[in-house]
């Protein structure tokens, strides 16, 4: 897709860990300490994901806000305390796609573009800002002796 590398050439776009591209847009000059070292107020970066690959399912210790860009809408794939949900980013419908959505912190999430052959650019904000200390990928096995009901989309994202 010609849109998406003019993006991740035009963004400076890296791979991400989890899956996708990403650049890091914002760190908040401001620190607190923690627990596990200090840690910015805030942070933001740029994200593009495409139907072609998928974010794994992983956690952080802090909220996360989506935005969306530009693309297909983006499916966020969460796993929590009370079960499986999915967060609809993209231009707002009747389907209940909403321009932003939240991720609370602590939960298990990954992402898809469910839409074929296509892209989705957003924007992700963390509060307290993202540090890949508190960063972790989740294995399969892990995610379904907790969730043994939603194995499709485990095997998907892991």
């Amino acid at each position: 897709m010609e849109r998406v590398r003019q993006l991740v050439k035009e963004l400076n776009l890296k791979p991400h860990p989890e899956g996708g591209f990403y650049a890091e847009t914002y760190r908040s000059e401001w620190q607190f300490s923690t627990d596990h070292g200090p840690r910015s107020l805030m942070t933001c970066i740029y994200f593009l994901l495409t139907s072609e690959n998928s974010s794994k399912f992983h956690q952080i210790k802090s909220d996360e806000m989506w935005f969306y860009h530009e693309g297909s809408p983006l499916t966020v794939h969460v796993l929590a305390e009370t079960g499986y949900e999915q967060l609809l980013v993209g231009p707002p419908d009747k389907v209940g796609h909403k321009p932003y959505q939240l991720v609370e912190q602590g939960v298990v999430f990954g992402s898809t573009v469910d839409d074929k052959d296509s892209y989705s650019l957003v924007s992700c904000v963390v509060a307290p800002g993202f540090d890949f200390r508190d960063f972790r990928l989740l294995s399969f096995e892990e995610l379904i002796e907790k969730w043994p009901s939603h194995s499709e989309i485990i095997k998907r994202l892991t």
